[in-house]
């Protein structure tokens, strides 16, 4: 009975650093071994980190990139002959795309204090201030999260991901205060009164149309119904 062909895959992430000081890279390390007495034609197939598109690829060797459409990721393939007990290896080099941009971080915060200062005019200053805090607070721990440094491209990525979601959480709640200003700030209500008076001038218009065509109706009726001296 031939033997079933078996392959140990070994991904392991390491930190790649340029000569180029200010750049870093991720390289993916590969080990394909056939344990098998014969040779043997060896699958190989690693799925990439689910941020990483094709063109954040620097390099991959002889390797092809595919997609998979049920998860959603792209991953690196290949077949090789490989002799009895011969090991394969394979590097995947990518660029280091899990930073978050200091001046994005710098954005919200300016926004998030300029809204905190309209809500002065309000009456909701001191739950915009809360709001403001709890933004800020936000922002501070992922310009924390972003600067702390690790040996481990695992940790790196894990960290980015966990930073991403504080920095939406930040950004959503800014949103909200947005809203919160447009219906509360003087000029909110001054821009919603002017609706209201508008639709009402409006409503009016056709009311007063719709009279005019009943009276002029009802008029001619009235004359076709008087009688002829």
């Amino acid at each position: 009975m031939k033997r079933a062909l078996s392959c140990l895959l070994f991904c392991i992430f390491s930190t790649f650093y340029f000569i180029t000081i200010s750049y870093a890279g991720i390289t993916l390390r590969l080990v394909a071994m056939n344990p098998a007495d014969n040779e043997q034609t060896v699958p190989v197939k690693v799925y990439l980190p689910m941020e990483i598109k094709p063109e954040d690829v620097i390099y991959k060797e002889d390797l092809e990139i595919g997609y998979d459409t049920q998860q959603g990721s792209y991953y690196v393939h290949g077949e090789y002959l490989l002799g009895p007990k011969e090991v394969l290896e394979k590097e995947i080099e990518l660029k280091d795309i899990w930073i978050i941009d200091e001046s994005q971080i710098d954005l919200i915060r300016q926004e998030a204090k300029s809204i905190a200062e309209d809500f002065k005019k309000t009456n909701y200053a001191a739950k915009a201030a809360l709001i403001y805090q709890g933004i800020d607070k936000k922002l501070q721990n992922v310009a924390e999260m972003q600067k702390a440094s690790s040996a481990s491209p695992g940790y790196h990525i894990s960290n980015y991901r966990n930073a991403l979601s504080l920095l939406n959480s930040a950004k959503a709640d800014l949103l909200a205060a947005k809203t919160l200003l447009a219906e509360v700030s003087p000029k909110g209500l001054a821009k919603f009164t002017w609706k209201i008076i508008l639709f009402i001038i409006i409503f009016l218009g056709v009311l007063g149309v719709s009279f005019f065509f009943i009276w002029q109706r009802q008029s001619k009726i009235e004359a076709e119904e008087k009688p002829q001296e």
